[in-house]
This record gives C-alpha cells, sequence and structure tokens, in this order.
C-alpha cells in the first residue's frame, strides 16, 4: 500500500501540468501513488496525460464536477491514510512527499501539516506575502485573520478528512480554507518552516479571475474561526477593513487573498 496519495484535479491546465506531474514522480520519496482527475478538460489536457506511463499514476477522466467534488472524489478513491494535494498549475519541491510522511509519521496528533512556499510571478520566485505562523495555537489564532496554508503545500490524514466532511460546495473559491477551519477541531496542525512548494501566481488563476468572490468567502469563514478559536479583536477587525478596502479599491498587482 502506497504511505502516501497525492491528488490533483485539473482543468484546462495543459500549460503547466507537465511541470506539475513531473515534481512528483521525481520526488526523492517513492512510496506514492498519484490521483490525477481531468475534471473535464477541453484543451490538450488529456493528450499530456496519455503519455504518462508510470504505473504510480492513477489518471480519471470525468465531466466537469466542480473542484469540490472532484477533488472529493480523489481522495475517497485513495488507498492510503495520508493525502497530500497539488493544485494543477503548481509544483513541489523534490523533497517534499520525503519530508511530511516522516513529519506525519512521527507526530500522530498532527491531522493536518503545511510548508511554506514560494510564489513565481513569470519567471520570478520570491517568498510567500503571506506571514509565517508554525505552530498549532498560533494556527488557529491566525485563521481568523488569513489562511496561513498553502493548498499545493498541505499534507492531511484521510480519517481526519472524512470526519471534518470532506471539502464543501457551500463555498467556490475558498473550500480550502473552509476545510481547513474544520479539520482544525479534530486535532493538531504544524506548518514546516521549509519551502515545498512552489504557487504560480498568474492573472490566468481561478483566484485571481475570482478574487473579489473569494475575499467575500474568506470574509465569512475569518467569522467562523473568530468564533470557533478566538484571536485578537483588534488584529481580526484590521484584517476585515482592510478586505473590505481591497474588495472597494482593488490592487492590480496583488494577487494574493
Amino acid at each position: 500500500m502506497p504511505q502516501v496519495s497525492v491528488v490533483t484535479s485539473v482543468y484546462n491546465g495543459e500549460e503547466y501540468l507537465e511541470e506539475c506531474v513531473d515534481s512528483i514522480l521525481n520526488q526523492t520519496f517513492q512510496n506514492f501513488e498519484y490521483i490525477i482527475l481531468n475534471n473535464g478538460s477541453t484543451d490538450g489536457t488529456a493528450r499530456i496525460l496519455q503519455r504518462y506511463t508510470d504505473p504510480r499514476l492513477r489518471i480519471i477522466h470525468q465531466e466537469n464536477l466542480g473542484i469540490s467534488k472532484s477533488l472529493n472524489k480523489g481522495i475517497n478513491l485513495s488507498n492510503s491514510d495520508l493525502i497530500a494535494r497539488l493544485d494543477a498549475d503548481d509544483f513541489s519541491s523534490p523533497q517534499r512527499l520525503e519530508k511530511q510522511v516522516t513529519f506525519m509519521e512521527k507526530h500522530p496528533e498532527i491531522v493536518l501539516c503545511g510548508s511554506r512556499w514560494l510564489e513565481l510571478v513569470g519567471e520570478k520566485l520570491s517568498k510567500q506575502i503571506v506571514d509565517f505562523v508554525e505552530t498549532d495555537q498560533a494556527i488557529k489564532k491566525s485563521m481568523s485573520l488569513f489562511n496561513p496554508f498553502s493548498h499545493s503545500g498541505v499534507i492531511f490524514r484521510k480519517k481526519t478528512f472524512i470526519t471534518a466532511g470532506g471539502y464543501s460546495e457551500r463555498f467556490k473559491y475558498s473550500q480550502d480554507y473552509d476545510l481547513w477551519l474544520r479539520m482544525l477541531a479534530f486535532g493538531k496542525t504544524l506548518i514546516l518552516k521549509e519551502e515545498l512548494a512552489v504557487v504560480r501566481m498568474s492573472e490566468q488563476s481561478e483566484s485571481h479571475k475570482n478574487a473579489r468572490k473569494q475575499k467575500l468567502e474568506a470574509l465569512q469563514i475569518r467569522w467562523d474561526a473568530f468564533q470557533q478559536f478566538g484571536g485578537n479583536p483588534g488584529q481580526a477587525l484590521y484584517y476585515f477593513f482592510k478586505t473590505i478596502t481591497g474588495l472597494i479599491y482593488p490592487s492590480k498587482g496583488n494577487l494574493n487573498r
């Protein structure tokens, strides 16, 4: 049985898909399965996936189910107790699975583990804009301010994912943020100091094209987080008004939440 299942759902991702897939196939850690759901793509995605013959790949071609349903399907089909997520336009550092799987096996109390990440704008790599928080307590307090996790940098326990209810269709653009909040009620979390993911920040990305809707959803999740885990009321208000200002006066240069 594989020690970890990597899950990617892709819709019309031909431009960056090979870099994404190759980053997993070239990991220093080898005992994994990689589930890729071609979520109704109409570009060359299927053709690219057909080139791969690695037996660790499980490629599923399907109609477009939406991102939440697609990811829930992939995770439920997995054969591992650990799930690593990767978006189709992002990629992982070569040691990502080795470091995260080793950490999760040593720390059974951790249900969700993230990492630092790098942001790629064009050809330029830079440090993450989002503040780095590490410990369980700090992460839970920060959830009412911002999402401290990169979706492409997390590993979590399948059992906790199922107990928490999986990805919800209630949120169309912030389903990851909402899921982390629900998972945190069932165990501890930690974010590793190592930069194990590269997140592509482009104007073509779904999160950029739907930035306003994503910010509105995030406001609801932040309020839920504040009610659940508390936090600094002054900071929470600051981030609230910062988001509202960003909605009224959007900055073209800011591709983040």
